[in-house]
């Protein structure tokens, strides 16, 4: 007799749900692969020929930047007679400071003798999901290795960005050995590829921008600068002061970073392409990843903003060269600025 052939019985709906499921899940695992594989090389075009341990895969653990060792630099070996303050580096677990270098180079290549036009700290509180803006007056008296006192400004032209870092590590007390640098050139690019920057003009401000262009352009009230207007606008300070400047400088910032919030992921990808490798910076494709997570939430809030040190207190030195350097008490703004990152103070003045 012919043996009957077994009939195969018919999926049950709860098997075909599981593996229905199952064959969602897989695809979405290799949708997310695919997007880590995509953004990873995307930091990969960053410029990182002067860093420190660049890392490609995504840190699980939280923000770290111990691995930084800027102990070898002692800022008074051979230098001048403006010493740091006594004491320790102001350490919070929940605060992750980057330090965004404006160098005053045009040019696409970074170079290696260039100023720092802009000393800006981004600093982040994990805890509330909050940012602030610290600009440092880059006029201030330090003492640099080798050369006597003279500009922070001029550490990094010295001892690029590592002297920088430290120097504002010993004077300061901020736990900073993170930063971004970028130039004239990638400065005036990025802004104008976002769309420009919108920012609020004073009638004094318009006018010193109308000479500059040569016509009657600007008026008081709310204006879209591109680069190279924006260039100019952030680095005034004939008009008014280098404090006034530096606080355009932050404007310039917050305005960016609005921008940017509004643009698809089309258009950030064709931006990417262009900037990211005339931009350098140490931070970690990990570390990165970590930054992006945070940043709608961090885009949210408008970002505080103070000047270091206080230009109230102030006063000025003269070298004997004569060299006119900004004095100032550190150990007194040292602990201004890190009550400033920690939410203790708003201190009069600040903007927001």
């Amino acid at each position: 007799m012919k043996e009957k052939k077994r009939e195969k019985k018919p999926l049950g709906r709860k098997k075909k749900l599981l593996i229905g499921l199952g064959a969602v899940c897989g695809f979405l695992a290799l949708l997310l692969v695919a997007a880590v594989l995509f953004i990873n090389s995307k930091m990969n075009l960053l410029n990182r020929s002067a860093s420190y341990g660049t890392v490609d895969s995504i840190a699980e653990e939280p923000l770290s930047f111990d691995h930084l060792d800027l102990d070898y630099i002692d800022v008074m070996e051979n230098g001048g007679e403006i010493e740091p303050p006594e004491g320790e580096v102001n350490v919070h677990d929940n605060i992750t400071n980057i330090l965004l270098i404006g160098s005053d180079e045009r040019e696409e290549d970074i170079s290696d003798s260039a100023r720092a036009d802009s000393i800006m700290l981004l600093s982040i509180n994990s805890d509330d999901n909050t940012w602030r803006l610290v600009s440092f007056e880059r006029g201030v008296g330090v003492s640099i290795p080798n050369h006597g006192d003279d500009w922070l400004t001029h550490t990094f032209a010295y001892g690029g960005p590592e002297l920088l870092l430290k120097t504002l590590q010993d004077y300061y007390k901020v736990d900073v050995d993170r930063y971004v640098r970028v130039n004239f050139t990638i400065f005036e690019t990025g802004v104008t590829d976002i769309g420009g920057v919108e920012v609020e003009l004073s009638e004094a401000e318009a006018e010193y921008m109308n000479k500059i262009a040569g016509e009657d352009k600007w008026e008081a009230g709310p204006a879209r600068l591109d680069g190279p207007t924006a260039l100019v606008y952030a680095r005034m300070r004939h008009l008014d002061s280098d404090w006034n400047r530096i606080s355009r400088q932050r404007e310039v910032i917050r305005a960016a970073a609005q921008q940017i919030a509004t643009l698809s992921p089309a258009k950030i990808n064709l931006i990417a392409d262009k900037l990211l490798p005339m931009i350098e910076t140490n931070l970690t494709n990990g570390e990165l990843w970590q930054l992006a997570f945070r940043m709608p939430s961090l885009l949210a809030n408008d970002a505080d903003g103070i000047t270091v040190p206080d230009e109230d207190a102030c006063w000025g030195i003269k070298l004997e060269s004569g060299k006119s350097l900004i004095g100032c008490d550190f150990e007194t703004e040292a602990q201004r600025l890190d009550d400033f990152l920690t939410g203790k103070l708003l201190p009069a003045g600040a903007d927001s």
